[in-house]
C-alpha cells in the first residue's frame, strides 16, 4: 500500500487515499548480499514553541505574497512542525518491522540517519533524538506554538481563532480541535533492533540550519520573549540574510523588534561542540570517531565513511574542512580491497558553501571532494539527505582518474516534508557486477481520531502533502521519479572486498 493525494477540495486541500505499491524498475539482483541498510533522513525534531525560531519571516514566501519569487526559500514554519516526534516514532516502528531486505531477504544489518535530526540545534531537541533512537519516551510541549493562539493570521490555528487564518481561508486547511494538546502528550519510541549510525546536519549545529549560535542568541532561545515581526525600519529583504545558503548569515531581530511573552526554558540552550557525537554514543550509535563529527564503521563487507558537511560559520549549504579531506583520503586508502559507502548530510551538488571568516581554514567544495572519491575505486555509493527528496545520480569515473566505473549517489526524502518516507538499500554482488536495490518505506502513521501518536503522524503526512508553497510541482519532485524510488541500480564491480 502507498499513500496518494486525493482530489483537491476547497482551497486545494487534499486528503490522502490508500493506493497500490508502484512497480519496481530494474530486474531483481541475484547473488551474495553484502549489506542491508535502512536509511532515514531529516527528522527535524522540532521544539516548535521555541523563541529562537523565526516563523514570522515565512509568510513573505507564500504564493500570494508580493515577495513570492523574489526571496529565497524560507522554510521557517510548517503547520506539521508540532508533530515531528510522532512521525519519528512511527518511522522507527516501521524500520523495526523490517527484519529483512524486501528484495533479497537478507537480515537488516544497520540503520543510517543522515542528519538534521534536530531542527534548531537545541539541547532539548538533541535529547529527544537520543531517546527516540535508543527507545524511550519524549515530550515536546507545543502549548506556546505560534499556531496555538490567534495572534497572527499567517499561521494555521487548528483549534480555531477569532479571525480566520490564511491557511484555512485561502488554502482549505481544516479545523482539528484538540491537536495542540494531543501533540504535547508523551511519545514512546520502540527504538531499533539493529545498530544505527547518525550523520551531522546543518540543523544539528546552526539555528534553523543557517545561523551560527552565540551567547546573545542563546539568551533569546532560553528567554521569556519571542520575536513576532520585523522591526519598524526593516523590509522583507532582510530575509535574504536570515536564510542565506552561503555564509555568513544572521538573525534579523533588533532591539525594537515586536515581541510577545513566552515561558522560558533553559533546556533550549544550543548544542556545543562535541555534544551531538556524545548524545549519539549515549543512545547507542556506532562508528569510530574521526575529526569533528566524521566517523568510520565496518558493516559486513562494507566500510561506511561519514563526513561532516556542515559549514560551522553559517549558511545552509555545505562544505568540509581540509582535516576531513585528509582523513577521508587516508581511510579510503586503508580500505583498498574493500567496498566503501560514503555518507554525509549534504549531497555533492549542495557542497557550494565556501565561506570562512578571516583566520579560519579553507573550505573544500564538491569538485575537489568528488575527484578524491573517484580516484579510490572501491567507492560504490554516496548516501545523503538535506534536499528532502528521493533522488539518484550516477558519477562516472573520468578516464584520467582510473579504470572505468564510478558510484551511485542517493538521497532519501525527509520525515517532515512530503512524502515522509525512508528506504531500505540492499547491496548485492552479482556474477557480472554490483546491484543496489532500493525499496521506499512509509512510516506507520494512519488517518484517524487524534488520540494516538500514529494518528498524529498520519495527520502530519496529510499536512505535508498540502504544503501550499509546494503545490506547483515541488511535491512531485520530492517524491522522486520511479527510478529514484523502488528500483535497482547497477554498477561495475571494482573487484574489491574488505579484508
Amino acid at each position: 500500500m502507498s499513500w496518494l493525494p486525493g482530489t483537491p477540495g476547497a482551497g486545494g486541500w487534499r486528503e490522502l487515499t490508500a493506493g497500490p505499491v508502484p512497480d519496481r524498475t530494474g530486474t531483481s539482483p541475484r547473488g551474495a548480499t553484502l549489506l542491508t541498510l535502512a536509511h532515514l533522513s531529516d527528522l527535524h525534531l522540532c521544539d516548535a514553541a521555541s523563541p529562537a525560531r523565526q516563523e514570522y519571516l515565512d509568510h513573505f514566501g507564500d504564493p500570494d505574497s508580493p515577495w513570492a519569487g523574489r526571496l529565497p526559500e524560507i522554510g521557517t514554519y510548517r503547520p506539521q512542525e508540532i508533530l515531528t516526534l510522532q512521525v519519528a516514532a512511527a518511522a522507527l516502528a516501521a524500520i523495526g518491522r523490517t527484519a529483512r531486505g524486501p528484495v533479497t531477504g537478507a537480515p537488516l544489518d544497520a540503520v543510517l540517519v543522515t542528519g538534521d535530526a534536530t531542527d534548531n540545534a537545541q539541547s532539548n531537541e538533541l535529547g529527544w533524538y537520543a531517546t527516540l533512537m535508543a527507545g524511550g519516551t519524549a515530550t515536546a510541549d507545543a502549548r506556546d506554538w505560534v499556531g496555538s493562539r490567534g495572534s497572527s493570521r499567517w499561521f494555521w490555528h487548528p483549534d480555531g481563532s477569532d479571525e480566520p487564518d490564511r491557511p484555512t481561508s485561502a488554502y482549505g486547511y481544516p479545523r482539528a480541535p484538540g491537536l495542540v494538546a494531543a501533540a504535547s502528550e508523551p511519545v514512546h519510541s520502540p527504538g531499533l533492533p539493529v545498530p544505527w549510525f547518525g550523520v551531522h546536519g546543518n540543523h544539528d549545529a546552526l539555528l534553523q540550519g543557517v545561523v551560527a549560535p552565540d551567547a546573545e542568541l542563546n539568551a533569546l532561545a532560553t528567554g521569556a520573549r519571542r520575536v513576532v515581526d520585523l522591526a519598524p525600519t526593516q523590509t522583507p529583504l532582510v530575509v535574504t540574510e536570515a536564510v542565506a545558503a552561503i555564509g555568513p548569515a544572521r538573525y534579523t531581530h533588533q532591539p525594537d523588534s515586536p515581541t510577545e511573552p513566552i515561558r522560558p526554558d533553559r533546556t533550549r540552550a544550543f548544542v556545543t561542540p562535541g555534544q551531538f557525537a556524545a548524545a549519539q554514543a549515549t543512545a547507542g550509535a556506532g562508528g569510530t570517531p574521526g575529526p569533528g563529527n566524521s566517523w568510520s564503521a565496518d558493516v559486513g563487507e562494507v566500510r561506511l565513511l561519514a563526513i561532516d558537511t556542515v559549514n560551522p560559520h553559517g549558511g545552509w549549504q555545505g562544505s568540509i574542512d581540509e582535516a576531513q579531506l585528509d582523513w577521508l583520503d587516508r581511510r579510503l586508502a586503508e580500505a583498498a580491497g574493500g567496498y566503501v559507502i560514503l555518507t554525509s548530510h549534504h549531497p555533492s551538488w549542495t557542497l557550494v558553501n565556501g565561506y570562512a571568516p578571516a583566520g579560519a581554514g579553507r573550505r573544500v567544495l564538491a569538485d575537489e571532494l568528488l575527484r578524491l572519491l573517484l580516484r579510490h575505486t572501491g567507492v560504490v555509493a554516496w548516501i545523503a539527505g538535506h534536499v528532502h527528496a528521493h533522488t539518484s545520480l550516477w558519477h562516472p569515473r573520468p578516464a584520467a582518474l582510473g579504470p572505468a566505473g564510478g558510484f551511485w549517489e542517493i538521497t532519501t526524502s525527509s520525515l517532515i516534508d512530503w512524502p515522509q518516507q525512508g528506504r531500505v538499500l540492499e547491496l548485492v554482488r552479482e556474477a557480472d557486477g554490483l546491484a543496489l536495490a532500493s525499496t521506499v518505506i512509509d512510516h506507520l502513521g494512519t488517518p484517524g481520531p487524534l488520540d494516538s501518536p500514529l494518528a498524529l503522524a498520519g495527520l502530519s503526512r496529510t499536512l505535508a502533502v498540502n504544503d501550499y508553497r509546494a503545490r506547483d510541482g515541488l511535491l512531485a519532485a520530492a517524491a522522486g521519479r520511479l527510478q529514484d524510488r523502488d528500483t535497482v541500480w547497477r554498477l561495475p564491480d571494482p573487484g574489491h572486498r574488505l579484508r
